[in-house]
């Protein structure tokens, strides 16, 4: 069974939780800020693990 609560992100869904704009959260990627995989080579995905990590430290600084 999935746990919905623990699914990776797409750029656009982690742009709405934080309130900011799908650009900014591409942009964290690309800085290397934020760490994200590819889904089937295409689809860009972030971990909830990597969320919950980047948020404890204060996000981008």
């Amino acid at each position: 069974m999935i746990d919905d609560d623990h699914r990776p992100f797409s750029p656009k869904t982690l742009a709405a939780h934080w309130h900011c704009s799908e650009r900014h959260v591409r942009n964290l990627i690309t800085r290397g800020e934020l760490r994200a995989f590819r889904l089937g080579g295409k689809l860009l995905r972030i971990a909830w693990d990597e969320v919950d990590r980047f948020e404890r430290e204060g996000g981008s600084k």
